[in-house]
């Protein structure tokens, strides 16, 4: 009986350091860790003029007009009495990958002749403008007009208008 007992003892010595060494080697734990960074690059964020049209315009009064990348153009001449105005339909296209554009008001920039002329310029909805599908285009409408019928010679003026189009993340 006791060879069956110091058996017994040592088979149950056996499975206890057994399962002790089976739980000591059991698991391991594997951990991943890492640092990821992005950085704000003025060359993802692209808004353009990508062309302009006549809207409409007194019938003496001659235009030519441009749109081209983030600048757009027109003269007119030919406005000879008060009300004689042209006004001119400029498409504004968010071009950017992943980021839409939020566009201000327009800007009217003081100095030209406001005596003479009246100029206006609004943004059209949508005036926020996804990077992609239908809604990323809009336009702007620039309208300039004589104030008053001129007695003398008026030199020509120049109107800047500025539209600022900020960042917004997708």
């Amino acid at each position: 009986m006791k060879k069956k007992r110091t058996g017994i003892i040592g088979i149950l010595i056996a499975i206890l350091v057994l399962g002790i060494g089976y739980a000591a080697v059991s698991y391991v734990t594997l951990t991943i860790e890492g640092t990821g960074a992005i950085t704000a690059t003025q060359s993802n964020f692209v808004v353009v003029y990508t062309g302009v049209t006549v809207a409409s315009k007194t019938e003496t009064v001659t235009t030519t007009q441009t749109a081209n990348g983030t600048t757009g153009s027109f003269t007119v001449t030919g406005m000879t009495k008060k009300g004689d105005y042209a006004e001119f339909t400029y498409t504004i296209e968010n071009q950017s990958e992943g980021l839409s554009a939020v566009l201000g008001n327009p800007v009217i920039a003081s100095g030209y002749n406001s005596e003479y002329f009246t100029v206006t310029s609004t943004t059209n909805s949508p005036t926020t403008l996804t990077s992609t599908g239908a809604t990323n285009t809009t336009t702007q409408t620039v309208r300039i007009e004589a104030a008053k019928t001129p007695t003398a010679d008026q030199t020509s003026n120049t109107v800047t208008i500025t539209l600022q189009a900020d960042p917004l993340a997708e």
